[in-house]
């Protein structure tokens, strides 16, 4: 893959979110898929009650964890490919595309993805001993939906081990567009070839870069699969909950620890427009992630308010004094939602899609 560090030049060398603690909590929203709301005639769902999901949750993340099928096409190399690498600047919170180009010289046989959603992709689709090595997150049952899969023999790393990853001999990393330009840059002098991931804001943009993987790593096939049973299975969820909402309105906002909302492009959002719900930030012209005090919440005063589970955010909000006449404080109308579905950056958006509609309403 000597050719593939050429394309480098052309890609987002944006870093966004983990790494910069004020956009932290703005990547996990963009990332926050999942939030959950009864309809506004039905009364709130007590904290112990278990969503009733469109589909069965186990089966779905079981086929969202194996996508592998038989790989009949011969690829030859050197292999010329392109993709939209769509960059998000997070200065003035806009999105350009840009078309990149690269050769790659061989197929990739040791693969080191340097986040969690690309791990979890890469796990579904190829053979499993292809990947080197995984971040220490993909441990960690909070974050990683593989936490409770992979053996201990996969050595791990943390995000900014450079040194360690270098070490493995990697002949691919797969980089994201938050991925510090320190480690990209001390891979680029080590002559470690890498690829990053750009920008994505829905599930139609994460099919692409599943996609994308597949060809990249020589698994068309089981990515496609992955693709289309990811598909099929957001076409079920919409028609029960389509049925079970039965036109009523709801008004959902998400409200992190942070006060960080989630808005137009972001996967809430997406999730949101997915299910026929409406997200207070972004019909208030909220773009990707903004801080919004109490005041603004009471003003929106939306149905449903989401949390991030285990943040002790429920009893603070309805605590508040200047939330006392909010509808969702009113109505113990305030979900939380576990933060492996929250942080969901791959194939498993589908299944926090599935626990939104979920808590959308009660049997």
């Amino acid at each position: 893959m000597s050719k593939l560090r050429k394309a480098q030049q052309h890609m987002a060398h944006h870093c966004c979110s983990t790494h910069n603690k004020g956009l932290f909590v703005g990547l996990c929203l963009m990332i926050v898929l999942l939030v959950g709301a009864p309809s506004l005639t039905m009364t709130a769902m007590a904290a112990d009650t278990a969503p009733d999901f469109p589909i069965n949750m186990e089966q779905l993340l079981a086929d969202l964890s194996d996508a592998h099928q038989p790989e009949h096409n011969v690829q030859h190399y050197p292999r010329l490919l392109e993709y939209n690498h769509q960059r998000w600047n997070v200065v003035d919170d806009s999105l350009t595309n840009e078309q990149v180009t690269l050769t790659v010289d061989h197929k990739p046989q040791r693969i080191i993805p340097h986040a969690v959603g690309l791990t979890e992709v890469l796990w579904a689709i190829t053979e499993h001993e292809r990947i080197a090595s995984v971040h220490e997150s993909c441990r960690n049952p909070s974050y990683s939906f593989l936490a409770n899969q992979l053996p201990d023999s996969v050595p791990t790393y943390g995000r900014e081990d450079a040194e360690i990853v270098i070490g493995q001999c990697p002949d691919l990393v797969l980089t994201t567009y938050y991925s510090s330009p320190s480690f990209k840059n001390r891979l680029t002098l080590s002559h470690i070839p890498f690829v990053e991931m750009g920008f994505f804001g829905d599930i139609p943009s994460i099919e692409r870069q599943i996609s994308f993987i597949g060809t990249l790593v020589d698994a068309e096939a089981s990515a496609g699969h992955l693709v289309t049973t990811m598909q099929n299975s957001v076409a079920k969820i919409q028609q029960i909950v389509k049925q079970r909402l039965d036109g009523k309105p709801v008004r959902v906002l998400y409200y992190d620890r942070m006060g960080f909302v989630a808005g137009a492009n972001s996967t809430f959002d997406s999730l949101c427009n997915t299910l026929g719900i409406e997200n207070v930030a972004t019909k208030n012209g909220i773009k990707f992630f903004k801080q919004i005090g109490y005041e603004t919440v009471l003003m929106w005063d939306p149905d449903i308010i989401i949390i991030p589970e285990d943040s002790g955010l429920d009893k603070h909000l309805l605590g508040q004094p200047i939330l006392a006449s909010a509808k969702a404080v009113q109505n113990k109308n305030i979900r939380t939602i576990p933060s492996v579905y929250l942080m969901a950056s791959s194939q498993y958006t589908v299944a926090s899609l599935n626990y939104l509609g979920g808590v959308l309403y009660e049997k």
